[in-house]
């Protein structure tokens, strides 16, 4: 009688738990509409100065998170390089380095030629 009690309680514990991994699944629709916005978007690379410290890309992160249009980014100290992805039928490049020079740091756009000499 135990086993059988032993052996219900675990059945149950696994159709519970298949039932939880069902829902959280991913729907469709919203994978693929997160994929359209990564297309859509653009990436802008900048050349920061003026950052001194991993505080002063945390400084700059946090302000370009207030961008509309703004998708994701990275800030690199050491390195002053900023990768950013943004939507460009709600902020343009002018805009991002606007945001970036109003909290106290340079920023330019990165040519081709500048991104292979960082390397």
């Amino acid at each position: 009688m135990k086993k059988n009690l032993i052996l219900l309680s675990a059945l149950f514990l696994i159709g519970i738990a298949q039932l939880n991994a069902q829902c959280c699944k991913p729907n469709d629709s919203k994978a693929q509409t997160a994929n359209t916005n990564q297309q859509e978007g653009k990436t802008l690379k900048l050349k920061i100065t003026g950052m001194t410290c991993a505080g002063c890309s945390n400084h700059i992160s946090n302000a370009l998170k207030e961008v509309d249009g703004f998708i994701e980014h990275k800030v690199k100290y050491p390195g002053d390089l900023a990768t950013i992805h943004y939507d460009p039928k709600k902020t343009n490049p002018d805009a991002i380095i606007e945001v970036i020079e109003q909290t106290g740091y340079k920023a330019e756009i990165l040519k081709e030629n500048q991104k292979e000499k960082s390397l």
